[in-house]
C-alpha cells in the first residue's frame, strides 16, 4: 500500500492538479483510497514526499 501511494504521489507532482498544493485529500482520491486509509500511512504529503524520494519507480508491469 506505501508504494501504492508513494507511486500516485509521484505521478501527482509530476503533473499536479490545477489549484494549488497537493492535498492528502486528492492523494487518496487517486489512488483510490479513503482519507482515513492514507492517514493511516501518512500525516502529511510533506511525509510522502520524504519518502517517496527513497523508492525507486515501479515499471508498469505487463502481462505474465
Amino acid at each position: 500500500m506505501r508504494t501504492w501511494i508513494t507511486d500516485t504521489t509521484r505521478d501527482l507532482l509530476d503533473d499536479p492538479p490545477p489549484g494549488g498544493p497537493l492535498t492528502l485529500d486528492e492523494i487518496a482520491a487517486c489512488a483510490g483510497i479513503t482519507l482515513h486509509h492514507l492517514r493511516a500511512y501518512y500525516g502529511s504529503v510533506d511525509a510522502i514526499t520524504a519518502d517517496h524520494a527513497d523508492i525507486p519507480a515501479h515499471p508498469p508491469q505487463v502481462g505474465r
